[in-house]
This record gives C-alpha cells, structure tokens and sequence, in this order.
C-alpha cells in the first residue's frame, strides 16, 4: 500500500551513521558529508545530501512539532532509529527522555511487562516494582522499534493508551496517566498483516498517523559491497 510520504527507491537515499574511524555504523545511505549548521544539530548522527534523504528529513521537520504518532516502515539497518531520533530532536520534547525498545528483542511474555510496568508480587520473580517504558517515557518519547511483534493479546492494552493515555502495570488495579509521543518502526507489512488478521487494525491506523518509508537495505549493500 503506497502513500506520498514513502521514499523514491533512489540508492544514494539512505541514512546512516559514521564511527569515529570512519566506517558505517548503520546501513543506511551516504553520499558525501553531514548537513552544516543548523541541520548537523538537528539531525545528528545522519549524514548525505541526496535529495531522497532531505525527502525525508523535510518529512521529519514537517511532523516533529505536531506531536503526531508516526510509522517508520524500511528493513532492518535502514536507519528506522536515526530517523525516531531525529523526530523527537526537532520536537518540543527535545529536552526529555528519549526511550527506546525493540519488541522483537523481548519475550512475547515479558513485554507487557518492559511496556507498562508491574508491582511487587505480580508474577514470579517480581520482587520490586518495576516502572513500564511507558512510564520512563511520560512527557518524552518512546520508540518502538519491530512494533509487528507485539502480540495479538497485548496489542488492545497498547491501543488504550495510545487513545486515552491510560494503562495500569501488571499486577495492580491503579491507574497511570501518562503523556508519551509515540514512533513505532517496523520491517514488516503491517497493512498485510491486518489482512491476516494477525495485527489489529485500529492499532494500525492509529500508529499510521505520519508514515515515513525508507529504502530498502539491500540497495545500500550495493553501495557498502563489505557491509
């Protein structure tokens, strides 16, 4: 399913960032130097002057101080998290946190757990509390990274607080308020997997507020033939 904000298929269109000794970090396209002045604050870590890339980068300028949900759809090591980063740097949020979690780095029965907190005694092996993502990200950002992965029994309680702003941490009847800026990433078609009734669809349009495509890795390894 295409939209207007998806990016030209251009190889000299990714994102990426530089080590100190100077090779790719991330696989995402570089042509030759960072952007001066007010662009290297803003966008720090992403280098290159295709006009893919400042495609991009205008789309971040443009959704940054809305406060919009938004949906960074490319592979993996397209520079899905440069992009967050930058989003939540030109947004008035810039000055709290910035957290971050890869759903597809968490066990499908700790992750309620990682998102939205638990109490002392919930389950076994809870012997604190624990503050959620959620809660570390109130007044900030939270990055999704892989959002496809999150359950299909998980996904009604990540709904809510998108919608209401509310959630309750596992273990506890209290409710938690909080005021979080959402971006999700994800490798996979999420429009395919709501026709397959394996991710919901109002979760989907609600993430879907701002989407912003980035090219596909494989291109990029055309570029960087050692990456």
């Amino acid at each position: 399913m295409g939209n207007a904000n998806n990016l030209d298929r251009d190889p000299s269109s990714f994102v990426g960032s530089w080590s100190s000794n100077g090779s790719v970090r991330s696989a995402a396209s570089v042509d030759e130097a960072p952007a001066e002045g007010n662009e290297r604050e803003e966008f720090e870590g992403i280098v290159g002057r295709s006009e893919a890339l400042r495609k991009a980068l205008n789309l971040v300028r443009t959704v940054a101080p809305t406060g919009a949900s938004v949906l960074i759809e490319g592979e993996t090591g397209t520079g899905k998290e440069l992009i967050a980063q930058a989003v939540h740097t030109c947004s008035e949020r810039k000055n709290r946190s910035f957290v971050k979690l890869n759903c597809a780095a968490i066990p499908g029965g700790l992750l309620e757990s990682e998102l939205f907190g638990h109490e002392k005694g919930a389950f076994t092996g809870a012997v604190t509390r624990k503050l959620g993502r959620f809660e570390c990200a109130d007044r900030g950002t939270l990055f999704l990274d892989e959002i496809g992965e999150i359950p299909l029994e998980l996904q009604p309680k990540l709904l809510r607080v998108l919608q209401e702003g509310e959630f309750e941490r596992l273990g506890s009847t209290q409710t938690q308020r909080v005021d979080v800026r959402l971006i999700a990433a994800t490798n996979a078609n999420l429009a395919k997997l709501v026709s397959e009734k394996r991710f919901r669809g109002d979760l989907y349009y609600r993430l879907n507020v701002f989407p912003i495509g980035l090219p596909r890795y494989g291109i990029a390894r055309r570029i960087f033939p050692t990456l």
